[in-house]
């Protein structure tokens, strides 16, 4: 009651206080104030939400808020759950009230919002701070006037607004937004609610209904499967009637027997079982069949497959880059070849979050757009594409910084990127990394995959790194690095490892031309470049520059290659020859384009027979005396 209480003419107050003789985790407490939430009372989506509140007027340090977020807190956790802020204020900026949203990606300084200026300041006045909320649509106003807006659009990653909340109240004190607290400040200080009130439109939802036996006595786990439901006899006015789909549960009851003359039953927890397996049957952005729609309903380690009817069609993404949440998923496409997603030349294409694991089969990624980060893919957690294409994406910037990149791919601190099969063509990186740019800390695999005709405006044409790589059975071709070197490869503070790769005709600038660049900002660390069994020949100038500002840069020569100069610390195996006897990018069979080697090529036979893979870059077995690069010549 000292914190929150109603004052005798109908409003509730939230009061802080200076604190007296209590003790919090940090030590003796300093304030005292209330949270007041909905949780488990009331809870909504959707609909016209308001409160009428007077803010209290002090120094620096006050914080109250009117705020939402969503159910499913405890088991997705912030800010995946999605949190709306109806009205913030910070009594350090006492001309405005913020809204905003927080979720997966844009959260926390990152969020997205706006602000409404009053020339008088906020405080000493009632104002009415009211959202009004549709499907992938809030708007913000205060005293009527709207003043922001947001859509699945403006963010970006996964919008989270679609969904029940509960609605908070709460007033707090200093904290990383309300800042510092003024000496000035006195006690106590109020946050005036005159009230809450939801609008929301009549419940025509259709209803359905099942029955269970209960025939056993303790607890039991029940399970009632979708098929046993019927459509319910009684149904509100205005309710479809289209049958049971998985897309959305806005509640459930319990009824008891009539004829129970004596019956208690106790209920637990109620979950919604999530399909194992989903399949897209159009190519609509969102809702029922939808590719995104099956993402979002799958279950952990589920599989979302393709119905052979969209071969060859393209799903464009209009509401934001699919996002891979919470969960591990395989997308399989393969039952409907050549199957195109396209982000429209406005968005990127995927988002896997650090708590996703995507394994991508059978699609082409493409036409996405990413500022600063991942112009057709962001992965924050672990990402396998196998059989997939992701070509003609851009990323945008204003004004580069080392952290910037990622044309077609950006892999985030920690993330794995499994490239199997796959091609990684003709996007752009307004900063590093024209087809991939893998952050600190992170594992890249390149296994029987093109990296090819990729465009860097600073270094890394075809790949950026600052974590480990390993390419294996693949080819790096036609990428051109704009700013400095690695016109196919630059790598620091990682270790490099290519084996059985044919890496051709890459471009870096006169001034900074080599095709491999290896160094590390960390001087402690030592990167470690071992090639083997691998061709790098006709790219422009010279093929290695190990970079030292620390300790020595290793560059390792595993032997058996073909090297267009001795700039690669050549064993004495190795061939150094501006001929290596390559044929020009094309198809030549298998997933991937590649690069044949020609009758009489210098790396036919060549190879270390104990290193090299079983097949070559094309699933072609390869010789008993096999062939250096990606390519096994067969007469």
């Amino acid at each position: 009651p000292a914190n929150a209480a109603t004052d005798g003419v109908g409003n509730l107050v939230i009061t802080a206080r200076e604190a007296e003789g209590l003790t919090c985790y940090y030590g003796p407490c300093e304030y005292t104030s209330a949270r007041l939430l909905s949780a488990n009372k009331v809870e909504v989506a959707y609909g016209r939400i308001e409160s009428r509140i007077q803010v209290p007027d002090g120094e620096d340090g006050l914080w109250p808020a009117f705020w939402s977020l969503g159910t499913d807190i405890n088991e997705v956790d912030w800010p995946q759950t999605g949190e709306i802020d109806f009205m913030e204020y910070v009594s350090r900026i006492p001309d405005e009230v913020f809204g905003t949203i927080h979720g997966p990606g844009y959260s926390g300084g990152s969020a997205y919002g706006n602000t409404y200026n009053f020339p008088g300041g906020v405080a000493g006045s009632y104002h009415t701070f009211t959202i009004e909320w549709q499907p992938d649509l809030i708007e913000w106003y205060v005293d009527g006037i709207l003043f922001h807006t947001a859509t699945p659009a403006d963010v970006p990653g996964e919008w989270v607004f679609n969904d029940p909340v509960f609605i908070l109240l709460n007033m707090a004190i200093g904290g990383n937004f309300g800042g510092a607290v003024s000496p000035d400040l006195t006690f106590p200080q109020e946050m005036v609610i005159d009230y809450v009130r939801v609008y929301q439109g009549p419940d025509t939802a259709e209803r359905f209904e099942a029955t269970f036996v209960d025939d056993f006595t303790g607890w039991q786990e029940i399970t009632v499967p979708f098929t046993a439901f019927s459509r319910s006899a009684e149904q509100p006015a205005g309710a479809p009637d289209d049958g049971l789909t998985l897309s959305d549960v806005w509640g459930y009851g319990f009824k008891l027997p009539t004829n129970s003359t004596t019956a208690t039953a106790m209920l637990d927890q109620v979950r919604l079982t999530a399909p194992v397996e989903a399949t897209v049957t159009n190519t609509d952005d969102s809702g029922p069949g939808s590719l995104r729609q099956a993402i979002k309903l799958v279950a952990n380690d589920g599989l979302v497959l393709f119905d052979p009817s969209l071969a060859g069609s393209t799903i464009t993404l209009t509401s934001g880059p699919l996002v891979v949440n919470n969960k591990t998923v395989t997308i399989d496409a393969s039952a409907a070849p050549d199957v195109t997603v396209s982000g429209g030349g406005v968005d990127r294409v995927l988002v896997v979050e650090a708590t996703g694991n995507a394994t991508i089969s059978g699609l082409t990624l493409a036409d996405g757009y990413g500022w600063q980060l991942g112009g057709g893919v962001i992965n924050n957690g672990t990402l396998t594409l196998d059989h997939v294409t992701v070509t003609n994406n851009t990323m945008g910037t204003d004004a580069g910084d080392y952290w910037q990149g990622g044309g077609g791919i950006y892999s985030g601190d920690g993330a794995t990127l499994n490239l199997i099969d796959s091609t990684v063509a003709n996007n752009t990186a307004a900063w590093s990394g024209g087809g991939v740019y893998s952050f600190f800390n992170t594992t890249t695999n390149i296994v029987r995959s093109t990296i090819s005709g990729n465009v860097s405006n600073d270094v890394g044409g075809g790949v950026r790194a600052l974590g480990d790589v390993e390419i294996v059975n693949s080819t790096i071709s036609g990428n051109t690095a704009t700013g400095w070197h690695g016109g196919a490869i630059f790598l620091t503070d990682g270790d490099l490892t290519i084996t059985n790769a044919t890496i051709v005709g890459n471009i870096a600038p006169d001034w900074a031309p080599s095709t491999i660049f290896v160094g590390q900002y960390d001087p402690s660390f030592v990167p470690t470049f071992t090639l083997t069994n691998s061709i790098i020949a006709g790219n422009q100038w010279y093929a290695c520059e190990p970079f030292a500002s620390g300790n020595p840069v290793n560059v390792v020569s595993g032997g058996y290659n073909v090297v267009q100069d001795d700039s690669c610390n050549p064993a004495a195996s190795d061939i150094i020859t501006t001929d290596a006897g390559v044929d020009v990018l094309a198809d030549n069979g298998g997933p991937t384009l590649t690069h044949a080697l020609l009758a009489g090529s210098v790396a036919i036979d060549a190879a270390d027979t104990a290193v090299c893979p079983a097949t070559d870059q094309r699933g072609i077995s390869r010789d008993a005396a096999c062939d250096i690069g990606a390519f096994e010549f067969v007469p």
